[in-house]
């Protein structure tokens, strides 16, 4: 049996490296209020709908293509966010150039970023992994932009260790299609072989780096979701990523599944 040698380390984002609590009161609110403010000031108009009327536009906009966009594994396609901002102003007569378009829409989508949660003992598994040599990288599926995913990792301390950030809102294609996994590996410079991806949905992050030959950790730390019936198999079942050192060890000297870590 060839040596395995993995290099580099791979995470998906929500509830994997962080837990995703739902809105906060007025978060909201409040970037909807800002929205409002810049549609006034830009476009010189005082008839712009409330921060209410806006975000319930654009909220249904979002409803009416949820199935097609991110209900159907059978359609990995990914629209960019204003899309959605631009069908939901549009139903209140409200038309932007693209490029306001572009420029007020991450706001809304990332309004989440000051309450996402790191359990203890989070960064220090990151770190730890960094300090052994891995080349990490994270790969999600978002409608926040790479700036705003960034700030997101800044916050946590995570972002000065990580040397691929791959989002889906900016690839047009969102997990398990393997484009957004094979740029991961070329910007860390590792083959399927020597990476290892980390996640916690066992269709979008299981699958899909099983697709491309990557080896495949589900992790149980924010969520346990299903993954019995699944084909194929998650390499290892972790309950926190400070397992994932053992894990590495494990693999790389069995060279076949462990089980649950």
């Amino acid at each position: 049996m060839a040596e395995l040698s993995i290099r580099a380390v791979i995470f998906d984002l929500g509830q994997t490296l962080w837990d995703v609590p739902p809105h906060a009161p007025g978060q909201l609110e409040r970037a909807y209020a800002g929205l409002r403010a810049k549609l006034v000031g830009r476009l010189g108009r005082d008839d712009i709908p409330n921060a209410a009327a806006l975000q319930e536009a654009v909220r249904l906009a979002l409803r009416e293509a949820y199935e097609t966009y991110f209900t159907d594994t059978d359609r990995l396609d990914q629209p960019p966010s204003h899309v959605w901002v631009d069908g939901g102003l549009r139903a209140l007569g409200l038309e932007l150039e693209e490029a306001l378009l572009r420029e007020v829409t991450p706001p809304l989508f990332a309004a989440r970023k000051d309450s996402l949660i790191c359990t203890e003992g989070t960064l220090e598994a990151v770190t730890l992994l960094a300090e052994r040599g891995y080349r990490l990288g994270c790969v999600t599926n978002t409608l926040a932009d790479t700036t705003s995913i960034c700030a997101m990792l800044r916050g946590h301390g995570i972002e000065e260790l990580m040397e691929s950030v791959v989002v889906s809102s900016e690839e047009g294609r969102r997990k398990p299609h393997r484009a957004l996994f094979e740029k991961a590996m070329r910007q860390l410079d590792t083959t399927p072989a020597e990476s290892l991806f980390v996640g916690d949905n066992p269709l979008d992050d299981i699958s899909g780096a099983k697709a491309v030959g990557m080896w495949a950790v589900l992790t149980r730390q924010y969520v346990a979701r299903p993954y019995e019936d699944l084909d194929p198999q998650p390499d290892a079942v972790i309950d926190h990523l400070r397992e994932l050192p053992d894990v590495i060890s494990r693999l790389e000297a069995t060279g076949r599944s462990v089980g649950d870590a």
